[in-house]
């Protein structure tokens, strides 16, 4: 169970680094998988801060999709952090 789980979170890394915004229905069927089955590994990569959730693409407020369909996740790819070398004296 928990080697599945890391091979769907690294599928979906992969994909998410190739995409520059999904939605739940979108990862889901790219991945071949029920949005029950996308959507807590999506939430696991945003409790780790790898990726963002946004609002409607579309602007919103029309009322027009599931509320679901509205929300956006993003990649974030953070920046390498410098390295300073020290010197011993």
């Amino acid at each position: 169970m928990l080697l599945e789980r890391l091979l769907v979170l690294t599928r979906l890394r992969e994909l998410m680094r190739t995409r520059p915004a999904l939605t739940l229905a979108e990862a889901a069927a790219l991945m071949g998988l029920p949005a029950s089955a996308v959507e807590p590994m999506l939430e696991t990569w945003v409790r780790k801060g790898k990726v963002a959730v946004s609002g409607a693409s579309c602007g919103g407020g029309c009322s027009g999709c599931a509320s679901d369909d509205c929300r956006v996740y993003r990649w974030q790819e953070t920046p390498a952090r410098a390295v300073i070398p020290l010197r011993v004296v």
